[in-house]
This record gives structure tokens, sequence and C-alpha cells, in this order.
């Protein structure tokens, strides 16, 4: 598990990369915007239920903070082009969806780079593409 400061930077970097103000988290909360500084300053511990809390509100899933693999996100807004291509993907049916991703999959396979093979088989659930 990380320390408690790479936990607390990762909240602080999220909350900001999605332009959430400190009062807004308080809120989501139910608490004084003082005290949430505290907490995401490591002063005061942050529950289990408000960490739940946390994640719901930045739409994240709570394991995002404590996982491993730190690999870097991109918290940089979508384009219109990503917006109209998640809107796309979650308005399709489970099976369409798998359709969709193998499509995808079959449709990006000349590309050898590491990242994006490793990406494609995360999202199809295959070992090997």
């Amino acid at each position: 598990m990380p320390k408690t400061k790479k936990i607390l930077a990762r909240l602080r970097a999220l909350r900001e990369a999605k332009g959430f103000r400190q009062g807004y988290m308080a809120a989501c909360l139910g608490i004084d915007r003082t005290t949430y500084v505290r907490k995401e300053l490591g002063l005061i511990p942050i529950t289990t239920d408000e960490w739940v809390k946390i994640a719901d509100s930045v739409n994240e899933d709570p394991c995002f903070f404590f996982c491993l693999a730190g690999a870097p996100v991109d918290y940089s807004p979508l384009t219109p082009k990503e917006e109209t291509l998640m809107a796309l993907y979650r308005s399709l049916r489970q099976g369409e969806r798998e359709d969709f991703l193998v499509l995808l999959s079959v449709s990006l396979k000349h590309i050898k780079r590491k990242k994006v093979r490793e990406a494609l088989e995360k999202l199809c659930g295959k070992s090997s593409l």
C-alpha cells in the first residue's frame, strides 16, 4: 500500500484536475471546509466511509487512491471526440459493447506499442490479441 502522503497527493491531484474545490468535497462529506482541508493535509484521518464518499463524488473507484500501480493518470478534460466515443460506448448494450471492443482490437491490431496492446487486452479480457 502506498504511503499516506502519496494517497493524499493522489486525492489532491484528482480533485484539482477535475476542478473541484475543497468546499465542494467538504459538502460531499457533510463536513466544514476547514475540516476537509485538515483531512487532505493528513492532519485528521479520513474514515473508510469518507473515502467511499470521496471516490463517489469524483467518479472514481475507491481503490484508485490505495493501489500500488502508480502509473500516471491523465486527468485532463476529455476532448469532444473522446466524450462522443465515451457516450457511444455507454449507449451500447452489453453484447454490443463486447462487439465494439473486438472491432476496436481488430482495427488496431497493427499497433505494436506495448501500452496500447495491454490496454486492448485488458478491455477485451484476452491474454493475447
